[in-house]
């Protein structure tokens, strides 16, 4: 059965973190390293060779003994003969020896012997010899080996997020396939007989669905396979059957926007008060996304969050994807907030911690607020155009000019 929090608003954080205490990573599978990119590691990736692998050229230039070009200058140049050229993947011969020197391009091994690297751009050469101007100093452009990383080393570990750098971190470090996470399957279903799709007429009292295709595109970026169930009936038995459904396609989660007030039709709220195995109706002191619901069903998660647009997105924002973090075994589940500073005074409705859709740009001093458009829970203008989210207080319902909040990133990140 449901557990209804009273009359009583809850901090966003309370609620936040009892929706977490109820989750934990999906199983992890091993992939082909060019399926990784946006899964989430579950392993530590430990460092079994150096890297580089080894002693290499920074640049194009020639290897030297630095002791040969000693006293060298524009006035007494040294000249040294060229014994060799050595391209990338190229292996060595024998040590240079006294007195000469080894045309080398850049990622080719050092010779043996050889204790520096002078660009091309500062000598004088032709195919048999090269003049030097000035001394070497020893291990100038130079890679060394194990310069990056040593064996032992743990670059990436369990609970990081793929990204390209990573990939190429991983293949570098030779490995083919790794371990993570499973794709999270979430369901949406969209509760209304007010709605329509995109491209339907839209008679009297209807409005077009849009929640669904912003929560799956959320989704999509989160590492997701979105399944949009589609409009479902506003009717108790069409909103259990959508979830019977998911539940029977392997869904990991459901979300749901709409019917968690406490309306005639508010139904989402009723089933998870019925069937949440546990369920939670929650009332939360923020401003838009005051009702929240969430339940277990089968074990797996239903988040209802409210109908109207920016209150759905921004409930998303605060609870949905901190969620799915956790079921993708991201090892931050929780952004870590900034600093945005108003440069003019915004007046906003005070009585709870109101969340502000704005943009925000970077300044000389960190960041600051450039707009925040109309703030009405059904309106989605202001949040189209706005990059971040920005906390501000209960009270007093006025920021000054040069006042800074905490803010974090739609979608993460800028």
């Amino acid at each position: 059965m449901a557990r209804e929090l009273g009359h009583d608003l809850l901090p966003l954080e309370a609620v936040r973190e009892t929706i977490l205490s109820f989750l934990s990573p999906l199983e992890s599978v091993d992939v082909p390293i060019g399926e990784a990119s946006g899964a989430v590691l579950r392993e530590d990736l430990e460092v079994a060779e150096p890297l580089p692998p080894f002693d290499g050229s920074a640049m194009d230039g020639y290897a030297v003994r630095a002791a040969d070009l000693e006293g060298a200058s524009r006035e007494a140049p040294v000249t040294l003969r060229a014994s060799a050229v050595l391209f990338a993947g190229g292996v060595p011969g024998a040590a240079l020896e006294r007195g000469r020197t080894v045309r080398i391009m850049t990622g080719a091994p050092i010779p043996p012997g050889a204790d520096a690297v002078v660009p091309h751009e500062l000598t004088r050469f032709d195919q048999e010899k090269a003049e030097f101007f000035q001394p070497a100093k020893p291990g100038s452009n130079i890679r060394r080996a194990g310069g990056d990383l040593r064996p032992g080393d743990v670059p990436l570990r369990s609970g990081a997020v793929l990204r390209p750098a990573g990939i190429a971190l991983a293949a570098a470090l030779g490995r083919a396939r790794l371990r993570v996470t499973r794709r999270p399957r979430v369901a949406i279903i969209s509760p209304g007989d007010e709605l329509v799709l995109p491209g339907e007429p839209c008679g009297p009292g209807k409005v077009r669905s849009s929640n669904a295709f912003a929560l799956a595109a959320s989704l999509r970026d989160l590492g997701c396979e979105p399944a949009d169930l589609g409009i479902v009936p506003d009717r108790e038995e069409s909103i259990r059957a959508a979830i019977d459904t998911a539940l029977a396609a392997g869904a990991d989660a459901i979300v749901s926007t709409g019917g968690v007030s406490a309306g005639d039709r508010d139904l989402v709220r009723a089933i998870v008060r019925d069937r949440g195995k546990p369920g939670h109706v929650f009332k939360v002191a923020m401003r838009p996304g005051k009702p929240q619901v969430f339940g277990l069903f089968g074990g797996k998660p239903l988040f209802g969050l409210p109908g109207n647009p920016a209150s759905a997105l921004i409930s998303f924002e605060v609870f949905v994807r901190p969620a799915i973090r956790r079921l993708r075994g991201e090892s931050e589940v929780l952004d870590v907030p900034f600093g945005a500073r108003f440069p003019f005074e915004h007046t906003y409705s005070a009585g709870r911690v109101f969340l502000l859709r704005a943009s925000v740009e970077p300044d000389g001093a960190g960041y600051r607020v450039v707009a925040a458009g109309k703030q009405d829970s059904s309106f989605l203008s202001s949040l189209a155009a706005a990059n971040a989210i920005i906390r501000l207080p209960p009270e007093p319902g006025r920021v000054a000019p040069g006042e800074v909040h905490p803010a974090f990133w739609i979608g993460g990140r800028p």
